[in-house]
């Protein structure tokens, strides 16, 4: 054999185990995506927008934030401000399974109304959307 051919064959080779090498990486990487993926999708599959993962404390402390805001300007709150510490009470005394229940469903009624207030803005804009989603409501 000459010296050339030799070396030619001896790059063959060499490519060959590279293309090889990185098959293998490229399936081992997607098979790896793929489980990754999986297991992704089963944490999401059991999300819930409107079941309540929060403590009892969290949302107390959301509420002293609120507070804490609201009474930088007492005047303009007055009315809020007492809303509130009602909020906060009630939180503070109910049990954890109503606490959950119970925010759960305002939770819920919070994004019907998010979802009927932009329609309600829509229709008022004049946007074909609204006038649509209405039309398909209406025709139940």
């Amino acid at each position: 054999m000459k010296k050339g051919s030799t070396l030619k064959a001896q790059k063959k080779i060499a490519k060959k185990g590279t293309r090889n090498k990185s098959r293998n990486n490229s399936s081992t990487n997607s098979q790896k995506n793929s489980t990754e993926k999986k297991s992704a999708q089963k944490k999401n599959h059991n999300v819930d927008p409107d079941r309540l993962e929060l403590t009892k404390s969290e949302i107390i402390e959301f509420c002293d934030r609120v507070l804490k805001k609201w009474q930088q300007d007492p005047a303009k709150n007055a009315r809020n401000i007492p809303a509130m510490l009602a909020v906060r009470t009630s939180v503070f005394f109910s049990d954890e399974t109503s606490l959950k229940a119970i925010w759960s469903e305002i939770i819920s009624w919070v994004y019907q109304l998010l979802y009927q207030n932009a329609q309600a803005q829509a229709r008022k804009e004049g946007q074909e959307w609204a006038q649509v989603f209405s039309k398909i409501k209406n025709d139940r």
